[in-house]
């Protein structure tokens, strides 16, 4: 049985709309999909959870949605199967400092046992702080693999604005689909199942 790799956005779970339905697309496949403590653990201890998880399940397709598609592009330092990205991160530091606290500080009460605004705040600064040492280490020096890689955009990406800088960054990855319809949450999702398919059958 194939297994898949799901990695969820800031502020979701593993148990995440689209691991769910990722469950329905592929019912003949396991997925994987873990729930990940961004604003708690380093980027560098995400990637070494990530990097567990695939070697132990022998994961041959990994799909990350925004926060987890940063990620996602991450673990191609050492995955080499296929990838699925939904509206990735690509800037991550402009989205800590602008995207994040728009989650707004309910978010941090509710993971962190009351947390207050001020905590929430430094919390917020720890996370540029090691995002920006990670992102010179490991983002921007990732080996350009890029046929490995596939990315589902949203035209109309509220959260992230303009992919162009993605495209940029990764000029020949093996699919890029556009939504018109979508927001960031890329709601047209289950019409990706098909090429999603062709990717994992090629790893085969």
């Amino acid at each position: 049985m194939p297994t898949l790799m799901y990695i969820h956005g800031y502020a979701s779970t593993g148990n995440a709309t689209k691991a769910q339905l990722l469950r329905r697309m592929f019912p003949d496949c396991r997925v994987v999909s873990p729930t990940l403590r961004y604003e708690q653990e380093s980027p560098d201890e995400i990637q070494a959870t990530l990097r567990r998880l695939m070697d132990i399940n022998h994961v041959r397709l990994v799909v990350g949605s925004s926060f987890g598609g940063y990620h996602a592009l991450c673990a191609t330092q050492v995955f080499d199967g296929a990838v699925w990205c939904i509206n990735p991160v690509n800037d991550v530091l402009a989205t800590i400092r602008k995207v994040m606290p728009m989650l707004g500080a309910d978010f941090y009460k509710a993971r962190s046992a009351g947390m207050d605004g001020s905590a929430s705040m430094m919390v917020l600064e720890e996370m540029l702080k090691v995002y920006e040492d990670f992102d010179k280490r490991v983002f921007q020096q990732l080996p350009r693999r890029e046929n490995q890689l596939n990315f589902a955009l949203s035209r109309h990406d509220e959260v992230l604005g303009d992919h162009g800088h993605l495209l940029d960054m990764f000029k020949n990855v093996r699919n890029v689909v556009w939504s018109e319809t979508s927001s960031h949450h890329y709601e047209d999702f289950v019409e990706l199942k098909e090429l999603m398919a062709q990717t994992l059958e090629a790893e085969e």
